[in-house]
């Protein structure tokens, strides 16, 4: 019998809207295969021995609507431009802010660089994660249709921070969505970006994210991120980065938990002298459940990252 989870991911991907136009719907249908033929992981496996998915595997949860729901735009306030906003997986353009970019730095969502772009705009979609113990990111692979797209040219700098806002918004029943981010900084650019994943009252949807960033030769990133999602709800995140020749990657995560709750830090440091610096705070109370996992790949000569939780 196939878990219930399982089974609304499969409809989810009925009910995709147009992964035809990137020519991507083969590698999406394949994603797909792969999760619903290995299914989902148990606790034998090393990968998931603190993050039991057993309760998950039980519930079912409807796709995102086609359009963002109605939210308090106080779970805004203080968040200043350039901003993107995401409400349930959707972009909310209402709430998005973009003002203060400066050229040479593109920053749109992604359900605009599949209506509009060209296909390689795109090909960071194509990524296969072949290991069983990859369900959520199989799941992200098949049914991401949404998400924030930024590239900044050589020798671009923001002056401000970029912020991305997800929201959790309670609606009638619960939700699942998607979420494929891809960041790319060429030679030499500078950006501090903040991630804020936040609900706007309580709910018990399930947020899937990946994000992808490529760091060019001595770029520099630095990256906040606040997960602070309601005591009901689940959230699982996986951040991928490449580092080239001197670039530096600075980040810093304030976990506060969630039902369940797992991010996993993938960083390849692929250019001598590239550096890492991984922070991080994990503050779960009640019933919260915080599971943070580090993978960092030390490939090029002279590589260095710090670490301290």
């Amino acid at each position: 019998v196939m878990a219930a989870l399982l089974e609304s991911f499969r409809e989810g991907f009925e009910a995709l809207r147009a992964p035809e136009a990137q020519a991507l719907a083969p590698g999406r249908r394949a994603a797909l295969d792969a999760l619903l033929a290995d299914g989902l992981p148990g606790p034998r496996e090393e990968a998931w021995k603190y993050t039991s998915l057993r309760a998950l595997e039980r519930r079912g949860f409807a796709p995102a609507d086609a359009m963002p729901p109605a939210f308090d735009a106080a779970v805004l306030a203080g968040i200043p431009a350039p901003r993107l906003v995401f409400a349930n997986g959707r972009f909310d353009a209402a709430h998005s802010d973009l003002s203060g970019l400066v050229p040479g730095a593109d920053v749109q969502p992604l359900s605009q660089v599949l209506a509009s772009g060209e296909p390689r705009d795109a090909n960071f979609l194509q990524r296969r994660y072949e290991r069983p113990d990859e369900p959520l990111a199989r799941a992200n692979a098949a049914l991401a249709e949404e998400g924030a797209v930024v590239r900044l040219d050589a020798g671009v700098r923001l002056a401000s921070p970029l912020h991305l806002v997800f929201v959790g918004v309670p609606q009638e029943s619960d939700r699942a969505w998607h979420l494929r981010h891809f960041i790319e900084l060429r030679e030499g650019a500078a950006l501090d970006i903040v991630e804020h994943q936040a609900g706007a009252g309580e709910h018990a949807h399930l947020a899937n994210d990946v994000l992808h960033l490529h760091a060019g030769k001595g770029a520099v990133v630095r990256h906040a991120r606040m997960q602070a999602d309601p005591a009901r709800a689940s959230r699982f995140a996986r951040t991928d980065a490449v580092l080239a020749r001197h670039a530096r990657y600075h980040r810093f995560d304030l976990e506060l938990g969630a039902a369940l709750s797992r991010h996993e830090l993938n960083v390849r440091l692929e250019g001598d002298g590239a550096h890492l610096t991984a922070n991080g705070v994990l503050l779960g109370g009640g019933r919260r459940h915080v599971d943070t996992r580090l993978g960092i790949e030390h490939i090029a000569r002279d590589t260095s990252c710090q670490l301290l939780w």
